[in-house]
């Protein structure tokens, strides 16, 4: 070693996986697809009667339902549970990144709809619903796919146990923490978003 110069610190680099940019890229593919196709297939006025209904529904203050709080579960669990369960076909990638897709496409449209149904109103509204679920879903769904899509490529031999023992016990933690998290966004939306969204309806013309 020379005099006067020191090793370098090797610090661990965050690197983002590339399978997260792909699946990324394939959700705001299918939210611009959805948003589009909303465009320019309009609003019928069946939905814009019912999305003036469930307005004047948090308006009122509704009481809680059963129906409404399965409603909620399901919104939250179902993409998770869906992207968990296809981690396990052979082409798991491919099959991700058309849920992806679809969720975004999905999400964008009934965005739309609420935009073009109640105007500004609307937009804040959607904003409320649906950007505080994904919050919560988008993340858990990336991170599942991901774990999912590891588990599969180490199912093809590609890497030795000793990785995949470690790999998988620190998954499992996380993993565990995700149905807890969806239930505070269950509990979230159902105790602040009707009081934003009648909010915004009661304050935006």
């Amino acid at each position: 070693m020379r005099k006067g110069h020191l090793p370098r610190k090797t610090g661990k680099v965050f690197r983002i996986d590339p399978v997260i940019i792909f699946f990324s890229v394939a959700f705001v593919i299918g939210s611009t697809g959805g948003y589009f196709c909303c465009i320019a297939l309009g609003i019928d006025n069946e939905i814009k009667e019912y999305l003036q209904q469930y307005a004047n529904f948090l308006t009122s203050g509704g009481v809680l339902s059963v129906a409404s709080l399965l409603g909620a579960v399901l919104a939250y669990y179902r993409f998770p549970c869906i992207v968990f369960l296809c981690g396990h076909f052979y082409h798991a990638f491919s099959i991700l990144c058309g849920l992806f897709m679809v969720e975004g496409f999905l999400l964008s449209f009934a965005v739309a709809n609420f935009s073009l149904a109640l105007g500004r109103a609307g937009i804040l509204i959607s904003l409320f619903v649906f950007g505080i679920r994904a919050m919560f879903i988008i993340p858990i769904s990336l991170s599942l796919a991901l774990c999912r899509f590891r588990q599969a490529v180490r199912r093809q031999g590609r890497r030795t146990a000793e990785t995949r023992s470690v790999s998988e016990g620190r998954q499992l933690h996380f993993m565990f923490l995700y149905p807890v998290i969806l239930a505070l966004g269950v509990m979230v939306e159902l105790t602040f978003v009707p009081k934003l969204a009648a909010f915004a309806l009661q304050n935006i013309s």
